[in-house]
Order: C-alpha cells, then structure tokens, then sequence
C-alpha cells in the first residue's frame, strides 16, 4: 500500500497544482473581449487535460502497479529487443543541440522554415531515414503548427527576415491567415 501511495503522489500534486492554477486562470478572463475567445481559454485547455492525464495515471498506479525489478514487457521478436534496450547518448545530445539552434533561429528563418528544419533534422538524429516520410512529414507538420498557432489560437508567430519573411508572407496568405 505505501509503495502505492509513493507511485501515486507526485501525479496527486501535479493534479492538486493544476486545480489550484486553473481556479487562478479564471482572473485572464476579465481581459477578454466580448465574441472572442479570451485569454483564459487555453492555460484553462492545458490545465484541464493535464488534470485528466494526471487522473488517468493516478487510477492506473491504483489499480495496476507493477513490482518493483520486474521485467520490461517483451518486444515481438529479439531483434527489437536488443534495439529497444540500446542507448543513443549522442542522438539525445543531438536533439538537445538542435533545439538550441531552433529557438536562435527563429527570428532570422521564421517559424515556418525554422520549424521544417527542425523536424527534418530532429527526425534524421533521431535515427529515422526516409526521405520521403521527413520531408513531408516536417513540410506538413509545420503547415499544420503555422495554422493552428495562427489561426485557432491567435498567436503571433516570427515571420523571419529578407526572403524568409516573403515565404512567411505568402504561406500565410495561403492559408488565409491574416
């Protein structure tokens, strides 16, 4: 029961933080604009399904924790086993340096063209070698970010300078984003 319990809090606290913050996004709702969504809306969104997420956690280590030492499930056949069981300290230092350079290059490529590279590249770290696949998946992807940030959530996204500023521009009008 105590090792229950263990399991169990740190998902208790997260879900209690969240309530608490949730209660005190209620005061960004008094900036809003009448007929739009305000700014409440999405901390609210967020808090509320990591309430659900932390829920879920708390009920599945009730219900179904696992013994401690116990074996990781089994993958299908060995071979995956032995990848699975592999670590890839330069893919995670890859990934890191990488998110590095996607923040400083945000305000010089834009988002779009920041964010196309990113995935490209985070997908080719990562091990992944499709061409096909990361190309579109990155171009898509970005497409997919560009028009949810700018059109459902309102947010202000780095254009970027000089000939990626025109490419921002112009994927936007596409988009009918204005």
């Amino acid at each position: 029961m105590l090792r229950k319990l263990r399991s169990v809090a740190p998902y208790a606290a997260l879900f209690a933080a969240a309530v608490y913050l949730y209660h005190d996004a209620g005061a960004f709702a008094a900036a809003g604009r009448p007929g739009q969504l305000g700014p409440d809306v999405w901390p609210r969104a967020v808090l509320v399904l990591l309430m659900v997420v932390c829920g879920l956690a708390i009920v599945r280590r009730t219900l179904f924790v696992v013994a401690e030492g116990a074996p990781p499930p089994l993958a299908e056949n060995e071979g995956e086993a032995g990848v699975a069981a592999q670590r890839f300290p330069w893919c995670l230092a890859g990934g890191v340096a990488l998110t590095i350079a996607y923040v400083l290059a945000l305000d010089w490529l834009g988002f779009f063209v920041s964010t196309v590279l990113y995935l490209a590249l985070f997908m080719l770290v990562g091990r992944y070698r499709r061409a096909r696949v990361i190309a579109a998946a990155s171009v898509v992807g970005s497409l997919a970010f560009v028009f949810v940030f700018m059109k459902i959530v309102y947010v202000s996204l780095p254009l970027g300078r000089g000939p990626f500023k025109a490419l921002s521009v112009w994927i936007l009008a596409m988009l009918g984003v204005h």
